[in-house]
């Protein structure tokens, strides 16, 4: 594909930094619409946007660190030279769940609540960002027959050289695909919630399902190192498992009695 958007002598516009910074501007001014509804302030607004961004960017890197360890103790990458690459997605919506959850704890901001329209935000802002993906080369597909198969030629993409020139599975395009269909329902869920037919939280609990179930389709079609396999299944589809088990313990204890206000 074209891992260099634009190239003028030793400068250089990468692809992958431009969707990624498309998608956070993307889900960002999503946010900013529902700022009123979501009950904050012009500065609260932003001091969240903050602590979620660097709680976005410090997960996806340590889950990247934990799943590569070998690299770097080898010094094959070096932490502070390779920072710019290797970012995990489920590291980084961890990282985002445990900042926004202490700055909602901090505040007395609704977790639930607010989590709804960044589930919305964070559907769009992925899809964009997987477009990154997909002119980069990595999170690249499984050699494939498929009719919808895309071949990558250019020797600076991160395809290995074993695959370049070979019709892949458009992995990315699958999640770029899902991830808009799962947008369009967390969208209907908040247009029902603001009718008051469906509870806070409901969008934010239905996403986590759907991503990780999205995420853990497309895993079966992906043939970059994802760090490993445990019978049979990479640390992404057994993340996917565990936030998919925690969303539904989340569901049955925000039905009790107790949490109904929550």
């Amino acid at each position: 594909m074209f891992p260099r958007l634009l190239e003028i002598g030793s400068f250089h516009v990468a692809s992958y930094g431009l969707f990624v910074a498309l998608g956070y501007l993307a889900g960002i001014l999503l946010l900013k619409r529902y700022r009123e509804e979501m009950g904050l302030s012009e500065d609260r607004f932003w001091t969240l946007i903050y602590a979620v961004f660097f709680g976005a960017v410090l997960g996806g890197k340590l889950m990247f660190i934990a799943l590569n360890w070998g690299q770097f103790s080898s010094g094959q990458l070096h932490l502070i030279r390779d920072f710019r690459y290797g970012f995990v997605f489920y590291g980084g919506f961890i990282g985002c769940l445990a900042s926004g959850a202490w700055y909602a704890r901090r505040l007395g901001v609704p977790f639930f609540a607010n989590a709804d329209y960044f589930a919305l935000a964070g559907a769009v802002g992925h899809a964009i960002g997987r477009l990154g993906c997909l002119a980069a080369g990595c999170c690249h597909g499984a050699p494939t027959t498929l009719p919808w198969a895309i071949t990558f030629r250019d020797p600076d993409c991160l395809v290995p050289d074993s695959l370049l020139g070979r019709p892949l599975h458009p992995s990315q395009l699958y999640e770029v695909l899902g991830n808009l269909l799962i947008a369009g329902a967390v969208w209907k869920l908040l247009a029902k919630r603001a009718e008051g037919r469906v509870a806070a939280g409901t969008p934010f609990l239905v996403y986590i399902p759907l991503y990780a179930l999205l995420r853990f389709l497309v895993e079966f079609t992906r043939a970059d190192d994802r760090g490993g396999f445990l019978l049979g299944l990479s640390p992404a589809q057994w993340t996917a498992v565990l936030l998919v088990a925690a969303a539904l313990a989340a569901w049955v204890l925000r039905r009790r009695p107790r949490l109904a206000g929550a």
